[in-house]
């Protein structure tokens, strides 16, 4: 089981490769390379992966290498060792060049530097003579930017941006590089501490404190930042990789957190030496070994979490560390692969709200469910099925339908419905819902018969060889029918259809099911062939079905399709009398005189139906000829009344044929057909007939009700009162109020009208008054009335006057 955040693996055994009484004094590296300082003046070149020493360089020194800084960018080490640096090449570990000065006893690299050139280095360079100095590398060329003049010797600095933080023997101190301006810290004792200092932030420090504290410092002084208690023991060497403090003693490396003064873990390591970070990596050294302390993952913690039963746990440590990598791909991937594993745990343990909950945010592909219960008789039972990513989660298991485990299963294939009904709408199932709708079909199929109105809406990614075998296996090929229709199967459809057909497990259900689907029906053929079936099968509903068809149809091939159902028949040719096909009206006429011959004696209802649609047909238009008709029913002695009625269509509004109708066959029903059909625009033949109801009502009763009616048509013209006169006093107006209202609005209209022509005369005398009046002006001449044009006398015989004005000229005046 994982305990902790870290763990110690061993990279290199060095008591294998050192020399007697030979010690690492120094270390760094890159992600690839371990670089170690001895007391014996060797550099050691560590490789990571293979975990062996590959090379070693002697320094000609021979004294202990100090320090020891990786270049990375520039692909060199600077090594500070007998007060000289070295520039050692990474890659082969050959000096470069070396100081000329002699005199330095410490440095330290600008972890965050402000430089115009990326290659360039800034260093503080400690002196034995009590300076520092800043410096920036060029081209192995250095160059003093400033000195700082310490008080005594420098025995560790830390160096980051504009601020180096220090110690001497006795405090701390901070120095301001742009302002040149260096602050006390605090002082410590050398007998009880040692002096260590790590850059934890931009221009922030960790410094070892009196106290056992961990003190954080910036360019300004001490921080305001709650210093870290870590206690008395001595501390060898401190490391800080966010958010973690790692701190070095005799005994143990102890992590603490880097906001709290809390230790997070803490690990057994003795004779310990050295402690870095190198890039990222934490290495600790002692005299025996180079150990990694490696950082356990997150995943691998939560899944030990996990191992224990510790789910909540788990997620809640996997969520805060995706939360802390700012939500990255590679992170949220890993997240999902817990919760997935979680989720399928709460799946064995039939927890299925939080299953649910959490399968749906990770993504999880619902077949993994499935095939890690498949225990389950019943998850087994719904596997039956080969599709490519489901062939070995099924393997070779048969079943065959139970009510009495899948009654026992109900919790479980509900809530598989329901789920997989949620998922499959969500874009990251499109690569795997061929498998969802097909185990969603046999859910479905478990509890009902057929799929409802609304299932049949899915649009399924599955295919119907999908569900063929399983459905048929289980005996469910009545759903099967509904799953072909859902997927536009519509020959399978029937296939199956007739099968169950052929076994007497039909249903009449389907039947009503085919009907509805008719519309979708794309082809021809298709439709002919159901058509066929449902004949066969008794639907007299197939009419409802071609009526709403959206393909073009051959009418001849349905009508020898439906000759073996009169009846069926009959109504398609009905439908089709808009045709005016010769062909389809000669066979609907002699059907309905075959039809009503066969029911002459056998019921009077469907005879009268019969006898009204051959009427209906025999006055609409159409293709046949009158005197054939003629001579046809005139062969049967009981079609009288028929004969009647094509005499009035071969005279429009012939009284005489419906006066006929009325007195001497008493057929009211054959009447009120000849007036709709064959009547004048004037509506002499409902008058006629209007008449002779209201003369008769009296004596026949049920005259009224056709009275009612015939007032009541919307297209009937009359003089509405006086046909109100005649209307018995003791009917209610209320059951001929329509045709009272048009009455009155007729009297009214005409009224109105008379009243408007009346006043349109009055307003167009008037008009033509004011028009006349100025031109009959009466004006008086005498011998003082003077000729407006030339001003000379002018007589009444020779004056004329200017139209609309009172003006008075001379003839000859006027003319010019």
């Amino acid at each position: 089981m994982v305990d902790g955040r870290y763990q110690l693996c061993d990279i290199c055994k060095t008591v294998a490769v050192f020399t007697p009484d030979e010690e690492v004094t120094c270390i760094d590296g890159t992600s690839k390379a371990l670089f170690l300082g001895t007391s014996r003046g060797r550099i050691l070149d560590v490789n990571l992966s293979t975990k062996n020493v590959t090379r070693v360089l002697q320094l000609s020194t021979n004294v202990p290498v100090s320090r020891i800084l990786a270049a990375t960018a520039l692909d060199y080490l600077i090594v500070l060792s007998a007060s000289t640096i070295f520039n050692i090449e990474i890659g082969t570990l050959k000096p470069i060049s070396s100081s000329t000065t002699s005199n330095i006893a410490n440095l330290a690299l600008n972890k965050d530097p402000v430089v115009s050139d990326p290659f360039a280095l800034q260093l503080a360079l400690v002196t034995t003579n009590r300076f520092i100095l800043v410096c920036e590398s060029k081209t192995n060329n250095l160059e003093i930017q400033q000195e700082i003049q310490t008080e005594d010797n420098v025995v560790a600095l830390s160096y980051n941006k504009y601020c180096i933080c220090y110690a001497l023997p006795n405090a701390y101190f901070v120095h301001n590089v742009l302002e040149n301006k260096t602050l006390s810290l605090f002082p410590y004792d050398s007998q009880a501490i040692r002096p260590l200092i790590v850059n934890t932030d931009t221009e922030e420090f960790l410094v070892n404190g009196m106290q056992g504290l961990g003190v954080f410092a910036t360019s300004e002084g001490v921080s305001s930042r709650p210093p870290l208690f870590w206690g008395l023991t001595s501390i060898i060497s401190f490391a800080y990789r966010s958010p973690h403090i790692f701190v070095l003693t005799a005994s143990s490396i102890a992590v603490y957190s880097s906001d709290q003064s809390v230790v997070l873990q803490r690990l057994p390591f003795t004779n310990g030496t050295l402690l870095e970070c190198i890039d990222g990596q934490l290495y600790v050294c002692n005299n025996e070994n180079i150990t990694h302390l490696k950082e356990i993952s997150w995943l691998e913690r939560a899944e030990a979490l996990l191992s224990s039963g510790k789910f909540d746990e788990a997620l809640r440590l996997a969520e805060n560390a995706v939360a802390n990598s700012q939500y990255d791909e590679a992170e949220i991937l890993k997240i999902n692969m817990l919760r997935q594993k979680v989720a399928l745990v709460l799946f064995k343990r039939k927890e299925f709200e939080k299953f649910h909950e959490l399968a749906v945010m990770s993504q999880l592909d619902p077949r993994e469910a499935i095939n890690s219960r498949l225990s389950s008789k019943i998850l087994l039972f719904l596997m039956e099925f080969r599709s490519e990513q489901t062939e070995k989660a099924a393997g070779s298991s048969e079943g065959s339908f139970d009510d009495s485990f899948a009654g026992g299963s109900i919790q479980l294939t509900t809530f598989l419905e329901n789920y997989l009904r949620t998922i499959r709408k969500f874009n990251w199932t499109a690569g795997f819902r061929r498998d969802i709708d097909a185990i969603l079909l046999r859910l479905i199929a478990l509890r009902q018969d057929v799929l409802d109105a609304e299932d049949m809406s899915l649009d399924l990614q599955c295919t119907f060889e999908d569900c063929d075998r399983w459905m048929r296996d289980h005996m469910r090929r009545k759903f099967l029918i509904t799953v072909a229709f859902c997927l536009l199967d519509y020959d399978n459809a029937l296939l199956i259809s007739w099968e169950l057909y052929n076994e007497n497990l039909w249903d009449d259900s389907i039947g009503e099911l085919c009907l509805r689907v008719f519309p979708r029906f794309d082809s021809e053929q298709t439709i002919l062939g159901w058509v066929e079936f449902l004949v066969k099968v008794d639907q007299d509903k197939v009419i409802e079905g071609l009526k709403r068809c959206s393909v073009k149809l051959n009418h001849s091939k349905i009508v020898r399709i439906l000759q073996q159902k009169r009846s069926i028949l009959i109504r398609y040719l009905e439908e089709i009398k808009y045709l005016q096909n010769i062909e389809f009206h000669s066979l609907l006429f002699s059907m309905y005189v075959e039809e009503i011959n066969i029911l002459l004696g056998e019921g009077e209802k469907s005879e009268i139906l019969c006898r009204k649609n051959l009427r209906t047909f025999l006055l609409q238009p159409n293709k046949l000829n009158l005197l054939d008709i003629y001579t046809v029913l005139k062969s049967y002695r009981h079609f009288d009344v028929e004969l009647t009625l094509l005499e009035g269509v071969k005279e429009k509004g012939s009284v005489e044929c419906l006066e006929k109708l009325l007195t001497e066959y008493k057929d009211y029903d054959a009447a009120e057909l000849s007036c709709i059909y064959t009547d004048t625009p004037e509506h002499v033949l409902k008058l006629t007939l209007l008449k002779f109801y209201l003369r008769n009502v009296e004596s026949q009763r049920q005259f009224k009700s056709r009275i009612i009616n015939l007032l009541n048509t919307t297209d009937f013209i009359s003089n509405g009162a006086e046909v109100l006169q005649q209307i018995p006093e003791d009917w209610s107006l209320s059951s001929i109020l329509p045709f009272a209202e048009g009455a009155v609005l007729t009297v009214k209209g005409r009224s109105y009208c008379q009243q408007l022509k009346k006043n349109a005369a009055a307003q167009s005398l008037k008009a033509l008054s004011g028009v006349l009046k100025p031109a009959h002006v009466c004006i008086h001449i005498n011998e003082k009335t003077l000729c407006t044009g030339c001003g000379a006398p002018i007589s009444s015989e020779d004056a004329a006057r200017y139209p609309y004005s009172n003006e008075i000229f001379h003839r000859r005046c006027l003319k010019s």
